[in-house]
């Protein structure tokens, strides 16, 4: 066999052996999940506001969520409600394989502050959901009223 067929053969294997790979995705967005129904409550009081969401996971592993980011600085807390005064802080939410959770009737939801007045005469906020191998962009509704 000649030295131009071995090149040709071993360009041939090489694309057969590496068309099964891939790369990580360098933006570490992360695209095995799918958000649904997200809004944010801004109360009157300018207190804390209220992010409620739809969350799916598609994948098959499990989804690690940690917090919530955007492109302000603004600051977010996991809340559960325990009862009608008290609540405790969670570091996360895990979702196992192909689980769904439903964060716009639970006990659930991610405490914001920090968001300017600028943004919230816009009506809609593009946030990120900080989650263990990477984030998961989407955009909330904001909602005047408590």
């Amino acid at each position: 066999m000649g030295k131009l067929n071995w090149i040709v053969l071993s360009v041939f294997l090489l694309t057969g052996v590496l068309d099964n790979a891939q790369a990580d995705d360098t933006d570490m967005v992360y695209q095995s999940a799918e958000i649904e129904e997200a809004f944010l409550i801004i109360p009157d009081d300018g207190g804390m506001s209220e992010l409620h969401f739809k969350i799916i996971n598609q994948s098959t592993s499990t989804l690690t969520i940690l917090g919530v980011a955007g492109a302000e600085q603004i600051r977010s807390r996991i809340i559960a409600r325990l009862d009608d005064e008290r609540f405790t802080e969670l570091g996360s939410i895990s979702l196992g394989p192909e689980e769904s959770l439903d964060l716009t009737t639970s006990h659930m939801s991610v405490w914001i502050s920090g968001l300017s007045e600028s943004l919230i005469k816009t009506g809609k906020v593009n946030l990120n959901i900080i989650l263990s191998d990477g984030k998961l962009p989407f955009s909330a509704h904001i909602l005047k009223g408590s």
